[in-house]
């Protein structure tokens, strides 16, 4: 009897931390790449004990590692869903990063992005920084702890649950994510595309000038400074569209 107790708590546990380790697996604040590996595995193991013991202890043993290998995957999908669903914080930043520098003529200037490891622009990679530093700053990485926490009762662990729900939050989201981008990048789009113009005007009026030196040194400055004015004060339309996917991210577990 006692070993039955046991198993079915092992079980339990197993899952929880499968479940916690998927999540960490694919979100971005606690890093991606293999100088974090330690740091995520402890806390994976962590959270999903905490999980386990508010949550529940004991599931019934599957009668084949087969059935127990299918559980843990489900549990994996629901972590990953949730990991990536949370990710598309970030997905905004950088595709308006990228869009931004095809206008300022940098789409070229691509380097190693340390969290990810992939290529990425320069401007991508500088609203991908001023992005995390906001989600810590807003404690945005707690709420995504909350929501993981609230993903047991919303999907028990080691129970069947319905997957339509989490894939319609997570295509909202992702379609959310570019709209907000597009959004984000319009007013620097718009201002490049006056600046076009008006550089092709001073071209057809003094046809004696290097268009193509002066015009792009004119560009980059153009949109560096816009950048550097746009990026303060479209904050509160940031921390406003995070917020807004957080609560989207919750909606989709019962939160």
């Amino acid at each position: 009897m006692e070993l039955g107790i046991l198993l079915q708590m092992t079980v339990a546990l197993i899952l929880h931390m499968v479940r916690a380790g998927a999540f960490f697996a694919v979100v971005t604040f606690f890093g991606r790449q293999r100088d974090s590996v330690m740091i995520r595995l402890i806390l994976s193991i962590s959270i999903g004990t905490i999980m386990w013991w508010v949550g529940d202890r004991m599931l019934p043993v599957p009668p084949t590692f087969l059935e127990l290998g299918v559980m843990a995957l489900t549990e994996g999908v629901i972590g990953l869903a949730l990991g990536f669903a949370i990710s598309t914080l970030m997905s905004m930043l950088i595709i308006a990063g990228e869009v931004i520098s095809m206008e300022m003529g940098f789409s070229m200037a691509r380097s190693i992005n340390p969290e990810s490891g992939t290529n990425a622009t320069v401007v991508s990679q500088l609203l991908q920084v001023i992005g995390m530093l906001m989600v810590f700053s807003l404690d945005l990485h707690h709420d995504a702890l909350r929501i993981l926490s609230d993903t047991i009762h919303a999907c028990p662990v080691g129970q069947p649950f319905d997957f339509d729900p989490i894939w319609d939050g997570v295509r909202e989201l992702v379609g959310g994510s570019i709209h907000l981008a597009i959004q984000f990048a319009m007013p620097i789009i718009g201002i490049m595309l006056l600046m076009s113009t008006g550089t092709v005007l001073i071209g057809r009026a003094i046809p004696s000038i290097n268009m193509m030196e002066f015009a792009f040194g004119l560009r980059v400055l153009m949109a560096l400074g816009v950048l550097g004015f746009y990026i303060v004060e479209a904050m509160p339309f940031v921390v406003a569209s995070f917020q807004g996917q957080m609560d989207r991210v919750a909606e989709m577990f019962g939160g």
